[in-house]
């Protein structure tokens, strides 16, 4: 979710996109997609993001639902900026250390798309496709025959797999 994330932010004009992820192939593969810088979730260089940038971000978008994505999150965003977890919070309670961020924030938890929002962003896909500006194949890293299921199967489980597709 969170490459697609990337991409779909460059591709609506948003300006400066980072991404966070602990697997290097992921981060290799979200510069390929666009985004601006890539960082390791304990790299020193998150931790002085805002110096470095001059501000702090409108929005963090968590695209896993995690307490501690939130949390590396919270000390980047700006007074009145937005936490936005995307995905099943991966517990049944999180933890937020809120004395490490601004003031004011707001937490956005958007668990599941409604079928209204989900119809509604068919329309861009489809011109972003249309358009090749937004290729499926961005976002395989592998392709196998349906005989080979095992080996799919085992290509999954690598740290940077992102989707696998069995060809029938």
């Amino acid at each position: 979710m969170g490459l697609s994330f990337c991409r779909f932010a460059k591709l609506l004009g948003l300006g400066w996109v980072g991404v966070v992820d602990p697997i290097a192939q992921k981060r290799e593969k979200a510069a390929a997609l666009g985004a601006d810088q890539t960082f390791a979730p304990e790299a020193p260089e998150l931790q002085e993001l805002a110096r470095r940038r001059g501000r702090s971000l409108d929005a963090v978008i968590d695209a896993v639902g995690s307490e501690r994505i939130l949390n590396i999150g919270l000390p980047l965003i700006r007074m009145a900026g937005a936490i936005c977890v995307y995905g099943v919070v991966d517990s049944r309670s999180i933890t937020i250390a809120k004395d490490s961020g601004p003031y004011n924030f707001t937490l956005f938890v958007h668990q599941w798309p409604t079928r209204t929002a989900e119809a509604a962003a068919q329309e861009p896909l489809i011109e972003w496709l249309r358009g090749g500006q937004l290729s499926h194949r961005d976002f395989l890293t592998g392709e196998f025959p349906v005989r080979e299921v095992a080996k799919a199967l085992r290509a999954t489980e690598e740290p940077g797999a992102v989707k696998t597709l069995l060809l029938f």
